[in-house]
């Protein structure tokens, strides 16, 4: 409610001003003219004292009339300086109260206001989700404690309501089939009137799944730097039993020690690239790159590799591209799709790599003929440390599998393609081989085929 202007009320004197102007003239007449009776006057002296009174009776009345209604005008326009002002505010603050609804609206937080007693004045979408009330269940004015039937809710908005200040405790509220983690916090609010209380809701489970892959990682990253290490200790001391008794076992273990020390080093080096992939354009320079010569450049590594292991490794350049990229990123993808495919193809396997036109991307295309990737490993694929099972690593004819990898080369495809804007694509069937696409910006077709 607006409050009641603060102006003095009018006076009755602004409005009976005009009235009162006839009535002053005549008076002025009339006086004057017993005034000139009275001392004995001519009769044009008196025509004249009578004009003259009059004139100046009316000249008065309408000075006073407009002096009147001047003020009368300052008056009103006070008046609705001051509604306007009120009204102005008014607005203001439905604006504000709509600003805070909408915000209360899109919060990911669910957001709770009660009484002291508990009855629920305010809540938000997100509350309701995330305590799994229905959107259409009408709620306002009844207590939490009957909506939701959580003790361990209902005794810290009791504690909190009582006066032992913020309440903080963790539910598993059933959605589903599942149970979601939320955090909840219970503050009172103290105000003259009442005391209420704010109640603030958030969903742990994003939270928790990072914690989990961190907890996985710092195992993972253990493990793989235990095994080398344990089997480089194990090495030395047998070498250094070994050394003057016998030479050629000890030339042997001292093999084993420096392919233990690459595979340390290939793991180290790995975990700087997935470091930087994972710190998005920050360490990238941004250039015109030519897909298919990070390509060509690529293959020189492997084609001796797949040639040593009975493996047919192509290149289709049915075309010509150029994509927005950073190179090394580009050559550092290429050589983690194209070292895969080689490393998860047995004798005899055929591994293609091309590029496509994918409208406003290039695609870079690496395709192998192994045993495929269930739909259940798909979902993991990209993480880092995680190997498919060994099914991928063997085609089960006797050949065996082929060099273990670290675990991390499909993570830094994926990070290193996000960070460059791309995305990465997987297609595969048990049986039917894998299909990897990784799709970066193009920039324009600036080289013809040969």
């Amino acid at each position: 409610m607006l409050a009641t202007p603060s102006k003095t009320p009018l006076s009755d004197d602004l409005f009976d001003a005009p009235c009162s102007a006839p009535a002053i003239a005549i008076g002025s007449v009339v006086g004057t003219a017993i005034v000139a009776a009275l001392v004995g006057a001519s009769a044009w002296v008196l025509v004249i004292v009578i004009a003259v009174a009059a004139v100046i009776g009316i000249v008065w009345t309408r000075d006073k009339a407009k002096s009147r209604s001047e003020q009368m005008r300052l008056v009103v326009d006070g008046y609705r300086q001051e509604t306007d002002q009120w009204q102005h505010r008014w607005i203001k603050l439905q604006q504000e109260a709509q600003q805070t609804a909408s915000a209360l609206q899109k919060m990911r937080d669910g957001v709770i206001l009660l009484s002291q007693s508990g009855d629920i004045l305010l809540i938000n979408p997100s509350a309701r989700r995330l305590l799994s009330i229905a959107d259409d269940a009408p709620i306002d004015g009844r207590r939490l404690s009957e909506v939701v039937r959580i003790p361990d809710l209902t005794r810290g908005i009791g504690a909190a309501g009582a006066g032992e200040g913020t309440q903080n405790c963790l539910l598993e509220v059933a959605s589903g089939d599942t149970l979601r983690p939320v955090k909840v916090r219970i503050d009172p609010i103290a105000s003259r009137v009442e005391t209420k209380l704010l109640v603030a809701l958030r969903d742990e489970t994003e939270a928790n799944r990072v914690d989990e892959m961190r907890r996985e990682f710092v195992a993972n990253i253990s493990h793989e730097l235990k095994t080398p290490l344990a089997a480089i200790k194990g090495y030395a001391e047998t070498v250094e039993l070994a050394i003057e008794d016998d030479p050629d076992a000890a030339k042997h273990f001292m093999s084993q020690i420096h392919s233990q020390c690459l595979r340390l080093e290939r793991l180290i080096a790995d975990m700087m690239q997935l470091a930087r992939a994972q710190a998005g354009r920050t360490h990238l320079t941004i250039t015109r790159v030519d897909i298919a010569e990070v390509i060509a450049e690529s293959m020189k590594s492997y084609v001796p590799v797949a040639e040593a292991k009975e493996i047919q490794l192509d290149f289709i350049d049915d075309g010509a591209g150029v994509v927005m990229s950073d190179r090394e990123a580009t050559l550092t993808i290429a050589n983690n799709l194209i070292g895969n495919a080689v490393r998860y193809t047995s004798a005899g396997g055929h591994v293609q790599v091309s590029f496509q036109d994918a409208g406003r991307f290039l695609a870079l295309v690496v395709e192998d003929d192994g045993v495929g990737i269930s739909a259940t490993e798909q979902k993991r694929i990209f993480e880092r440390f995680y190997r498919v099972q060994k099914s991928r690593l063997s085609r089960g004819d006797g050949t065996g599998g082929l060099t273990e990898g670290t675990g991390i080369g499909l993570s830094i495809v994926k990070n290193l393609t996000m960070a460059l804007g791309g995305e990465v694509r997987l297609t595969s069937q048990p049986g039917e081989g894998a299909r990897f696409e990784v799709l970066l910006p193009k920039a324009s077709m600036v080289r013809q085929p040969a």
